[in-house]
């Protein structure tokens, strides 16, 4: 008989309790473990996801620099011309 803090517990009721607690740590140790590798597969499409959007971003940038850069050329140039066409009429 093994004995505890406060009572006697007779040995094959201490086994088989701690025998339970054995198979309910490995089970939560197995979920646990499927659940990390879950979540490792989901960080890694998102972290995938995230680049595509990253190059994206960068693409619809550059496309908006391009429809600004002559834009701003050309405005800058017209708004020359009219201020110099409107101080000599």
């Amino acid at each position: 008989m093994l004995l505890n803090s406060s009572q006697g517990i007779p040995r094959s009721q201490y086994e088989e309790e701690s025998s339970l607690l054995r198979r309910q740590i490995e089970e939560e140790s197995s979920l646990l473990r499927r659940q990390i590798e879950e979540l490792n597969k989901n960080t890694v499409l998102l972290i995938a996801e995230a680049g595509k959007l990253i190059q994206g971003s960068k693409q619809l940038s550059d496309r908006l620099k391009s429809f600004q850069d002559p834009k701003q050329e050309a405005g800058g140039g017209r708004r020359a011309e009219f201020s110099r066409g409107g101080s000599g009429h």
